[in-house]
């Protein structure tokens, strides 16, 4: 599996980990860590047609400007179990790169996830899921109250990650607006 979604700045990807800390302390919610990255998504699937995209993304993040994204504090979805995530505000300046992303990627991607298609996506960071029941949620989000989570920050780079052989994920291209493609890691992502 790979997917393209944008890391966080250094200080509020280091507020994240303390959360997901604060979370396996106080509640033994650990399911999270198998993608210890913070982040949010754009696009998932079973796998790029990197020789495609590779170019492509470098081609769009040379050209991409950073810009502001703001959240809006805490939130859930829905589910066998629940999600619980900070909402990530969707401007028209990031619904744009996202149809943009979305579009050019569709067809270089082998089984994208309708959940991130222009009609369904709901940009947000993760905080726990599959381990989180619903007995829980009621007191984890009181717990996460006290947390300041409505964050303003600029974001710079769209970078792919792959799940590697163990289930974890990993950084595997990292692209900065302005820059293009700036740095890749070896992965042992599935060729489509």
């Amino acid at each position: 599996m790979q997917a393209l979604m944008s890391l966080l700045p250094d200080s509020y990807s280091l507020q994240v980990a303390q959360i997901w800390n604060m979370l396996e302390e106080q509640f033994g919610l650990t399911y999270i860590k198998i993608t210890p990255i913070p982040h949010f998504t754009w696009q998932l699937g079973e796998g790029y047609r990197e020789e495609e995209v590779l170019p492509l993304l470098h081609e769009l993040t040379v050209r991409q400007e950073p810009f502001e994204v703001r959240t809006n504090g805490l939130n859930h979805f829905p589910g066998t179990a629940p999600v619980l995530f900070i909402e990530v505000q969707k401007t028209a300046k990031l619904t744009q790169l996202h149809t943009t992303l979305w579009n050019e990627l569709l067809p270089l991607t082998s089984e994208p996830s309708p959940l991130y298609s222009v009609e369904s996506w709901h940009p947000h960071i993760t905080l726990a899921l599959e381990d989180l029941g619903w007995d829980k949620l009621e007191e984890v989000t009181s717990y996460l109250q006290k947390i300041p989570t409505r964050w303003h920050f600029r974001l710079d780079n769209l970078t792919i990650a792959c799940q590697t052989a163990n289930g974890n994920a990993q950084v595997e291209h990292i692209f900065r607006f302005g820059k293009g493609l700036t740095e890749s890691f070896s992965c042992c992502a599935p060729a489509m």
